[in-house]
């Protein structure tokens, strides 16, 4: 389907639409690939479209699209023992990034940052790996005289997946271009206590 043509279905189990449209390339001088946790566009600091090299390849995904998410989660109480065990696991596309250029404006041209960062490439020509996330949990609830206490057991990123989240740079001319910066947490586990009182 070509770009700007509409909303583009993903595929997938529970899967997320990325609409696509202009997406002018942030203000920011670092990567434009962005928090893979955050859920929000960030707003340029100065107008978009004022030299019209904004809009450049600027057709294309969104800063946060993913095409492809896909979530499932189980409980299963073990008979006689009151232990629940729980899992979830979820898998996401990888957030797209396309690589830019920063241009140096003519001596006739005063901008503060001195310089104008430019789409070599439409936004999703690229994407970060995909990650997959499995959490697990083990709880059990004892009585202590008038309340409950709930015991849990959870474990983080069970399968250790170590994708990348955002980059040092997407500027293609330098030569840290596509390296990582920033990786999901490891696998980490977590032990902790629910104090209930009353009903």
């Amino acid at each position: 389907m070509p770009a700007g043509s509409g909303v583009q279905p993903g595929g997938g189990a529970g899967a997320v639409a990325g609409a696509a449209g202009p997406c002018p390339p942030p203000a920011s001088s670092g990567s434009g690939v962005g928090n893979a946790q955050s859920s929000t566009v960030a707003l340029p600091t100065v107008p978009i479209g004022r030299d019209p090299n904004d809009l450049t390849n600027a057709r294309g995904r969104l800063l946060n699209d993913r095409p492809n998410v896909f979530r499932v989660a189980a409980s299963v109480d073990v008979l006689r023992t009151g232990v629940v065990f729980a899992a979830n696991l979820q898998h996401f596309s990888g957030k797209p990034w396309a690589a830019t250029a920063q241009i140096a404006l003519p001596q006739a041209v005063t901008l503060p940052q001195g310089e104008q960062r430019i789409l070599l490439e439409p936004p999703g020509a690229r994407r970060l790996s995909s990650q997959t996330l499995l959490d697990l949990r083990v709880s059990r609830t004892v009585g202590v005289g008038g309340a409950r206490v709930e015991l849990l057991f959870d474990v983080l990123n069970a399968l250790n997946d170590a994708a990348e989240e955002d980059l040092v740079t997407d500027n293609l001319f330098s030569p840290t271009f596509g390296q990582a910066k920033v990786f999901m947490d490891p696998r980490r586990a977590m032990l902790s206590v629910r104090l209930h009182v009353g009903r």
